[in-house]
């Protein structure tokens, strides 16, 4: 957590300031909103950025007193007071939301939780995220009932470094005396300005270039600790201030704080310069309020009920996440409001005693040892001893879930038996017997309009013993294409055309898609090794190969890399001219349009064109192309409901209404019979029946919400293999 974990509230000179208790509350108040799903409160993550203000204010205002004080600085000394402030409320936290965790989440959550505890033990939380935030596999995980951590790691980090600092830059030209020298402020300024204006500028890069690393990162977000860390140093010139003038300043920085709550939205680029609104709003309370004390604004934060938020505040955000996320997980849903507010005022009871019980007595020597080694010695231990623990929990969790169990070995020279038999999907006519490696009828397109069926009941039935991929391994399995790079990154503009198969066929096939299209390489791959034909893999992580912009959720703008990398992808197989390129994708994408963004349902025209260009341009450089149509999504996570529900798969299923979008594949079926394409329906290859099975025969479907497991893909090798076009084999 930022500046509710310094020590009291008070100026650089000493004198306490109720007043920024009261803006703690006000940072606290805005994250629980917001966390809480308060509606209107759409930037309440802003009360982080308040905090890392108030923290660089605080923190470098007791620095500079010691300083000042004894003409040096004890490090150790700072060490153990940071220790004694943070760490108790902290480790509780964590053990209470793994014990927690341990009883209400899917076993196969509970690894992942254990692994964030591990990293929020030892204060690196905040990377662990930022990693799994532009990991496109990891991304798709469930929130972790510890992710706010991120924070405390970011400021732990933050006082590693910074009272080292700026005590070389205090001693810098000469021995420090008592009482400092008539430089040491400037010495100290230079400093914080340098740091300020580097951290700023990493940010504004990173926002648009890597979001996630600029949000969770300390260099992009010391700015926001150097701008209090200014204050602090100006403490002197911002007493002199006029106490109405003082006022004033509050009051408007009141309102950009509460500005920044309201109308920043999760989609707004983050930090980049829109963090300058509560920042810039966190340090006019600060400033103003050192002359303006009497004023009104200044009373107000002063408020007792105000006062009392700001002490609990650091305990009521450790304690203010879990308890909102964990009950929506159990549920696998949303919380209604009324019983999210219920959550939020449990977490101020729960936080409540953690400040009495835990906080104030081992922070006031009451419990513990007041000797620094012994005190950092303990520390030490204690953060292992977490980490530790977690690991444990996490490895249990692991090894209750069912063990792999040997079966027939799958032979990488032949195709899979097709695992849903031959009765479960009505074919055309003109094809031939399902399995075979041709169409019979005279043409080698099937008919455009999706075949339609009725599908029978999901019957329930235990996880089969056999089950592929196991549970315990299903986090890690994805194409081999993501571990070899042949899957290129959503920073990334090159395409990679690895190839696979028989590359001197001359009968080649290319994918090209994003992570839509990346699900059935496995299934390509294998046809490609059977068949004899050359596979040629472009595939990128979130971008979709429809000639149109699409929107970034990593980079929170224009996907510009995407729309790159795609123009290289035309100009690649222009070259390579293929015989077959099928296309794949998602169609969850936000499209963009001018200044403006809409999902594919509210732009379906905008969204047609774009498919329909890049099938008319693919047309001209292959000899067939097939349009792949979406696969059905499934709930939540699969996975982990089935390692919850071992005895009776049929609880994970996915209602067939929700799972499939008949009108966009019958809008695909057209789009392609337009452009003289094939179009290939896979959704009842997936959901052979209703609801919509999470294991079929002893496939593990997904290996998330929407991406096939790597096994199921290459079972259906045989169906995809009966709807491509007939292309020559090897051998005569």
């Amino acid at each position: 957590m930022s500046g509710a974990v310094p020590d009291e509230p008070a100026v650089p000179g000493g004198e306490f300031r109720p007043d920024l208790e009261g803006l703690r509350a006000v940072a606290v108040g805005l994250v629980l909103a917001y966390h809480a799903g308060v509606p209107r409160v759409h930037g309440g993550y802003v009360g982080v950025d308040v905090f890392f203000v108030l923290s660089g204010f605080l923190i470098t205002g007791l620095i500079v007193r010691e300083v000042r004080a004894t003409g040096g600085l004890d490090l150790p000394r700072f060490y153990a007071r940071r220790a004694r402030r943070l760490l108790p409320a902290a480790a509780v936290a964590l053990i209470g939301t793994l014990v927690l965790s341990a009883m209400l989440l899917p076993p196969l959550q509970l690894p992942d939780v254990a692994g964030d505890a591990a990293a929020a033990s030892l204060y690196v939380s905040n990377l662990r995220f930022a990693f799994q935030a532009t990991d496109y596999l990891a991304s798709d995980l469930a929130p972790s009932p510890l992710l706010h951590f991120w924070s405390l790691g970011v400021e732990e980090q933050f006082y590693v470094f910074w009272p080292a600092l700026l005590l070389v830059a205090a001693t810098i030209g000469g021995k420090l005396t008592r009482g400092g020298d008539a430089g040491l402020t400037r010495r100290l300024g230079t400093v914080v300005v340098a740091v300020a204006i580097a951290s700023f500028a990493a940010s504004l890069v990173l926002t648009t270039a890597a979001q996630p690393w600029a949000f969770f990162s300390l260099p992009t977000r010391a700015w926001e600790l150097a701008l209090g860390a200014a204050l602090a140093l100006s403490a002197a010139q911002l007493a002199r201030i006029p106490a109405i003038a003082g006022g004033a300043l509050v009051a408007l920085g009141l309102i950009l704080v509460a500005t920044a709550g309201l109308v920043l939205e999760q989609s707004t680029p983050f930090p980049g310069t829109a963090a300058l609104l509560p920042t810039v709003g966190a340090a006019l309370v600060i400033a103003g309020g050192a002359a303006g004390a009497g004023t009104l604004p200044a009373r107000l934060l002063a408020l007792r009920p105000m006062r009392f938020l700001g002490r609990i505040s650091y305990s009521l955000y450790l304690w203010h996440w879990p308890i909102l996320v964990l009950p929506a997980a159990v549920i696998d849903g949303t919380v209604p409001l009324p019983a999210r507010l219920a959550l939020a005022g449990v977490s101020i009871v729960v936080a409540t005693a953690s400040q009495r019980w835990v906080e104030d007595p081992i922070r006031h020597g009451r419990l513990g040892s007041r000797r620094i080694g012994r005190t950092l010695a303990l520390a030490g231990a204690t953060s292992v001893l977490v980490a530790l623990l977690a690991v444990g929990i996490g490895g249990a969790a692991s090894a209750s879930l069912p063990p792999s169990v040997a079966h027939a070995s799958d032979d990488p020279s032949a195709l899979p038996p097709d695992p849903l038999g031959t009765s479960s999907l009505p074919r055309d006519p003109s094809d031939g017997p399902l399995g075979s490696s041709r169409p019979a009828g005279p043409s080698s397109r099937p008919s455009a309009a999706p075949n339609p069926f009725v599908r029978p009941p999901t019957l329930a039935a235990p996880v089969p013993p056999d089950l592929t991929p196991p549970l315990a391994q299903v986090r890690s399995d994805a194409p081999t294409i993501y571990a070899d790079g042949c899957h290129v990154d959503q920073a990334s503009t090159e395409p990679k055309p690895c190839v696979f198969g028989d590359r001197s066929s001359s009968a080649s096939i290319a994918l090209f898609g994003d992570s839509h299209a990346a699900q059935w390489f496995p299934a390509l791959d294998r046809l490609a090794r059977v068949e004899g034909w050359k596979l040629i893999s472009f595939t990128k992580s979130a971008c979709t190969p429809a000639d149109l912009t699409v929107w970034s959720s990593t980079f929170e703008r224009a996907f510009s890399e995407c729309d790159a990398w795609r123009e290289r992808v035309f100009s690649a197989l222009a070259e390579l001219r293929p015989t077959v390129v099928l296309m794949a994708m998602s169609r969850g994408y936000v499209l963009v349009d001018g200044a403006s963004t809409a999902t594919v349902a509210e732009r379906q025209d905008l969204w047609d064109s774009g498919i329909a260009a890049s099938l008319v341009r693919l047309s001209a450089i292959a000899e067939h192309v097939v349009l792949m149509g979406d696969t059905p999504r499934s709930r939540a996570d699969p996975a982990a409901c089935l390692s919850r529900n071992l005895g009776n798969s049929l609880v994970c299923a996915t209602k067939t209404a929700s799972a499939l979008d008949p009108t966009r594949t019958a809008a695909d079926a057209r789009l392609a019979d337009a452009a003289g394409a094939i179009f290939i329906d896979p959704a009842p290859w997936v959901c052979p029946t209703d609801p919509c099975p999470a294991v079929i025969g002893r496939y593990l479907v997904f290996r998330d919400s929407h991406h096939l497991t790597t096994a199921f893909s290459i079972a259906l090798s045989r169906r995809i293999l009966d709807a491509l076009p007939a292309l020559p084999r090897r051998g005569p």
